[in-house]
This record gives C-alpha cells, sequence and structure tokens, in this order.
C-alpha cells in the first residue's frame, strides 16, 4: 500500500475525527471508539464497562426497544456490534457504501440517546453471568485470565473484562449514568470512517450527528505495578480436563515502547505461524500440542509477551520446559538474517490482511488514534519494522525474557503444580 489517505481532525469541541476514504471499496464501516475500559473501574464497577456495551443497544429515545435498534441496520444487510477492551470500547456498523447515512445515525443515537431501562439491566444482569460461565468454561479464554492474574495480581489489569457474577449482579441503573457522564465525551472520543464515501459531506455528518455529545476530562486509569509479582505462578486445577492449557510470559511493553517493533519481530521469530521456534519445537518435534504462539499485549504503561499452548497433560512440564529453552535460545543466539528477514515480512504482510476490509481499516487507524494519540501509516510501520536488526532482537530478548521475570498460568487436571514452578527457579 503506497497511499493511506487518512484525514485526521480535531472538532472544535474537542472530538477526533479519522476519515479513510477509499473508493474502490463497496462499503464503509463507520466506528466509534471510547477511551475506557476495565482498567479505568473500581473494584465496585468490575464488569460496568462490559455490561455497558450491553446496554447501549437495548434502547433508544427514538428506537424504544433492541429489536428496532436491531432492525435498523439488520434491514439494510449490515452487521452492528461493539467490544470492550481493557482500555477501549467500540461500537461499529459496516454496511453497503449506500447506506452510511443509516449507520452513523444509528451509532450516534444508542452512544447520545440510550434509556438504560431498568428492567432491561436486571434482565441482561442474566445473559452476562452466561457469557461469564461460558468463558470460564472454555480452558482456551480461562486461562487468559488467569494470566492476567499472575502478571498483575489484584491491580484492574488482573481482573477479567467482564467482571464476576456477584459484582455484575451488584450493578443499578445509577451506575451506568455516572459512568457514562465520566467518560463518554468528545476528548475521549473517536469517530473513525472507513470505505466509499465522499469526505466533506461524511465529516459534515460526523459533526452534526455527534453535537450533542458532551464535553469532559479524560481519566487516567491506576498505574500499573512496576515491580515484578510476589506470585509469578497461577494454577487453576481442574479434573474434567484431558488437556492442560499454559500461559508462560513476562511482563511486556507499552504502545509507544521504543523496542515495540523489535519486540513484535521477536514474538514472531519465537511464536507466529507454522514455521516458528515453538511451533517446530513443540508440536513438530515432540507432538506436544496442536497449537502454540507466542504475542505481544501492549497497554498505555506496560503490557506483556507471552505464549501460549494446549498440551498433553502428561507432557505438559515437559512442553513449558522446552518452550522455557527456546527463550534462553534466543537470549543466547543471535538470529540469522534469513529468519530476521521473514519475520519482518511475515509482521508486514499480517498488517496488510488487517487492512483489506474496512472494518480493519477503521480499527487500525482508530485504535491507535484512541490509545496512543498517533496515527502511524502502514508506510511508517514498515519503515520501523524494517529498521529491526538481529541485535535489536537479542537486545530486547534478554531484556524481556529473563528468568527473574517469568510467569506462569496453568489449567488442568494437576492437582500440584511444584515440577512447573521448579521451571521458573
Amino acid at each position: 500500500m503506497n497511499e493511506f489517505p487518512l484525514q485526521k481532525e480535531t472538532l472544535p469541541g474537542g472530538l477526533r475525527t479519522i476519515l479513510l476514504p477509499r473508493h474502490d471499496r463497496e462499503a464503509i464501516s463507520f466506528l466509534v471508539l471510547i477511551g475506557v475500559g476495565s482498567r479505568f473501574e473500581t473494584p465496585q464497577q468490575w464488569g460496568l464497562s462490559h455490561f455497558l456495551e450491553h446496554m447501549f443497544f437495548k434502547g433508544t429515545k427514538t428506537r424504544p426497544s433492541a429489536k428496532e435498534i436491531a432492525e435498523a441496520i439488520d434491514s439494510v444487510g449490515g452487521e452492528f456490534n461493539a467490544f470492550t477492551s481493557e482500555e477501549c470500547t467500540g461500537y461499529y456498523v459496516t454496511v453497503a457504501a449506500e447506506h452510511l447515512e443509516r449507520a452513523a445515525e444509528v451509532v450516534s443515537d444508542i452512544l447520545l440517546r440510550p434509556l438504560f431501562p431498568a428492567e432491561e439491566i436486571e434482565r441482561e444482569k442474566g445473559v452476562i453471568t452466561e457469557e461469564i460461565r461460558m468463558y470460564t468454561s472454555t480452558p482456551m479464554a480461562h486461562v487468559r485470565h488467569l494470566w492476567q492474574e499472575a502478571l498483575y495480581g489484584t491491580h484492574p489489569l488482573g481482573r477479567r473484562i467482564d467482571g464476576t457474577e456477584k459484582s455484575v449482579k451488584a450493578l443499578q441503573r445509577r451506575d451506568f449514568v455516572r459512568y457514562v457522564a465520566r467518560h463518554y465525551h468528545t476528548p475521549n472520543t473517536v469517530v473513525t470512517v472507513a470505505g466509499n464515501f465522499k469526505a466533506d459531506a461524511t465529516q459534515n455528518l460526523v459533526k452534526t450527528l455527534f453535537a450533542p455529545l458532551s464535553t469532559g476530562e479524560v481519566a487516567k486509569p491506576k498505574l500499573a505495578p512496576k515491580k515484578v509479582p510476589v506470585h509469578r505462578f497461577r494454577h487453576e486445577y481442574r479434573a474434567s480436563l484431558e488437556q492442560t492449557q499454559l500461559i508462560v510470559g513476562v511482563p511486556g511493553l507499552s504502545h509507544n515502547h521504543p523496542d515495540r517493533w523489535p519486540a513484535e519481530i521477536l514474538a514472531t521469530i519465537l511464536g507466529a505461524g507454522m514455521s516458528s521456534r515453538l511451533f517446530t519445537a513443540v508440536r513438530e518435534q515432540r507432538g506436544l500440542a496442536y497449537a502454540v504462539r507466542t504475542s505481544l499485549q501492549t497497554y498505555v504503561d506496560t503490557g506483556s509477551f507471552a505464549t501460549q499452548a494446549g498440551v498433553r497433560t502428561d507432557k505438559a512440564v515437559e512442553a513449558l520446559d522446552v518452550i522455557l529453552q527456546e527463550y534462553d535460545r534466543i537470549m543466547e543466539e543471535p538470529v540469522a538474517a534469513a529468519e530476521l528477514d521473514k519475520a519482518k515480512n511475515i509482521v508486514y504482510g499480517h498488517l496488510m490482511l488487517e487492512l483489506e476490509d474496512t472494518h480493519g481499516l477503521a480499527m487500525f487507524a482508530g485504535a491507535q488514534e484512541v490509545l496512543t494519540g498517533e496515527v502511524l501509516t502502514p508506510a511508517e510501520m514498515k519503515t520501523k519494522i524494517e529498521a529491526v536488526t538481529a541485535e535489536d532482537v537479542q537486545r530486547v530478548a534478554q531484556k524481556l525474557l529473563k528468568p527473574k521475570l517469568r510467569a506462569v498460568a496453568l489449567l488442568g487436571p494437576q492437582k500440584s503444580s511444584r515440577a512447573f514452578e521448579r521451571l521458573l527457579h
């Protein structure tokens, strides 16, 4: 991609807009991102960011029912959804380009004129309770909850995004109203539109629709702990499992850290794809797992670098040992030029695939803006990727992967975790 037609503007009230007109597409995606997520919650608000995301779809002053909201987009064949992360919440519609105005109007409607009916809140508590149970009973998902606890302990980043059954049941309508007033305002909001549209007309449309959005002050989350957690091992025994899920890794880097790209290359070499070192060592050479993957998670002030695998229970200790051996090896030995070049191609190639559809384009730009305050183009990212050297990768590996920093989350039928814990010392 040689051109990236990004038009960024901050409106007088503080609302940020990003337009990505692409006339070679047949669709548009209209995305609104709010810079608040689960790590902004107090213990009494646990799960509120996610619950609130649900409630915006339950009725507005102009569309009093959830069915009316859904039909507004369903009737034109569009996709309407939302998501909550630790640091932002997003609401988006993707439709055929001719329905841009409807997409924008519906998203603005749910965010600016929600009803939050008390009876709907009580009913939705049951829905979210079942969602919590679903993810808790899904080993690949639940081990990630354990990993956050292992790394961040009682800090908000250590809490699962959807809350607990107890915390969700305690939330009341006034909590939703106060939270929206505190966080859903112009300085904390980014509106991104990507696809086939006319820029000037779309910018005017956004200005008009979001004019009622109030101003406010941007909240800052509680800073992540700087010290290595005392409890570096989180083990949950579940006798019914026939496979062991484990995550091993270390504290990582923030969104804007200067070593972000060397760390991405490092994660790619270790565990991104079927030709990565860990996939080869754990699955192909030893047959210990079906899937193994290393990834980088970044936040405003911290992050994590982790490898996740679902492994044979009788060989789980061996699998962890193999992963740690590969961590040690990449710290000790410089990466060969061919392997480095392959990793760079993988990182950039994945980026290009994400930008193939309008939703990917909108997320690419909008997420950068709401989380970092700036948007790097694909060309700028490619320059940073290409600049990474083998020395950079080894230096970052030696910085991040130190044995004393390693933590493990384990979910499986093992009653004792001593054999696993010994590998961390």
